[in-house]
């Protein structure tokens, strides 16, 4: 197994989910790399090497707490890049 942040793998997996409370947000693949990037920023990282700590790493993500952490710093990514996207509107 090649070293992998789960972390990453998370907000990927509930981005979607949460992007569709904020329907005024651009969902062009620019702007949702900076949202992942933004949100990751502000998100500790879970490195994993083996398959026992990857397990290990996503039963712990699943935990309510940190859920809602990763599900509120995705929200807050949302925001500010909905309020500031860097590419020029059509």
């Amino acid at each position: 197994m090649q070293v992998e942040n789960r972390m990453e793998r998370f907000v990927l997996d509930n981005l979607d989910g949460v992007l569709k409370g904020y329907p005024h947000c651009c969902t062009c693949t620019e702007c949702r790399r900076d949202i992942v990037i933004l949100a990751l920023n502000h998100l500790q990282p879970r490195y994993v090497s083996t398959q026992m700590g990857d397990i290990y790493t996503r039963l712990n993500l699943y935990e309510a707490q940190e859920e809602t952490e990763v599900i509120k710093e995705i929200a807050k990514a949302i925001e500010m890049v909905a309020k500031n996207p860097r590419h020029v509107k059509a």
